[in-house]
């Protein structure tokens, strides 16, 4: 165990390193990110009445893209964290689990600096926080093991397959909608919200928005089907990574 979580830290460390490497802008890259789409969804919102239930639209889009960013950047993370690590997989014995692991926990970095400037947008706004800011490790934790599901899943059949990489930014996109980041959950009509709320990102987006912006606790129907929805992924997508696994050296 100890030799997982040292390589596991070194990966996540090499990754964070190495990801703003060259780069002019370096970590401000995190914060422009979901900082262009708030922009871009604050001018649809002049052509399209889209409610924030009595948020400001901008503190409103920006909670909700926060933990949908660190979602999308992780699973794109982890797509080809198996075949960007083909050199050592095929000399070495270990876990590959730890390569899109370390892809998720290398992207909490980013998420931890959009949070700065959500902290900012929080104070502008006066938005005071209370108890219900307790459930935030558990909402962070959850959007963790959807990513990491989600994450898995693509990498495992990526390897074999680039086409499941290629298509990953595709299925992020479909899923953005199908998601309350630009609207909130109350609009959705009340005989589809069940339904709509098998989506796991719906209970922890809400639950995001409730804990920092309402201050109060997440939604329980839609962060229990969250949970539940989970569990299942994990369920599936482990095992067939773990499947798939053994055969990877023999691809890369």
């Amino acid at each position: 165990m100890s030799r997982f979580l040292t390589l596991l830290r070194a990966l996540v460390v090499r990754d964070v390193t190495s990801r703003y490497r060259r780069s002019t802008l370096g970590m401000w890259w995190a914060l422009l990110q979901p900082l262009i789409l708030m922009l871009l969804f604050n001018m649809l919102r002049g052509f399209v009445n889209i409610p924030s239930d009595g948020v400001p639209y901008v503190l409103f889009s920006y909670a909700g893209l926060v933990p949908w960013t660190f979602f999308t950047n992780s699973v794109s993370a982890c797509g080809p964290s198996i075949t960007a690590n083909a050199e050592v997989i095929k000399k070495i014995a270990l876990p590959r689990e730890v390569f899109p692991l370390a892809a998720v926990t290398a992207t909490l970095f980013d998420f931890a600096i959009s949070c700065v400037l959500l902290a900012g947008l929080m104070i502008w706004f006066k938005i005071s926080v209370g108890w219900a800011l307790l459930w935030l490790p558990v909402l962070i934790a959850l959007l963790a093991t959807i990513s990491f599901a989600v994450g898995i899943l693509i990498a495992g059949l990526g390897t074999f397959r680039k086409d499941f990489i290629f298509a990953t930014p595709f299925l992020t996109q479909a899923w953005l909608f199908a998601t309350p980041v630009i609207y909130p959950l109350s609009t959705v009509p009340e005989n589809m919200r069940f339904v709509y709320m098998l989506n796991p990102m719906v209970g922890v987006v809400e639950g995001f928005r409730n804990v920092l912006l309402k201050a109060s606790a997440p939604p329980m129907e839609a962060l229990g089907l969250c949970a539940i929805v989970t569990a299942l992924l994990i369920a599936v997508a482990w095992p067939i990574f773990r499947r798939l696994s053994g055969y990877f050296a023999d691809v890369l």
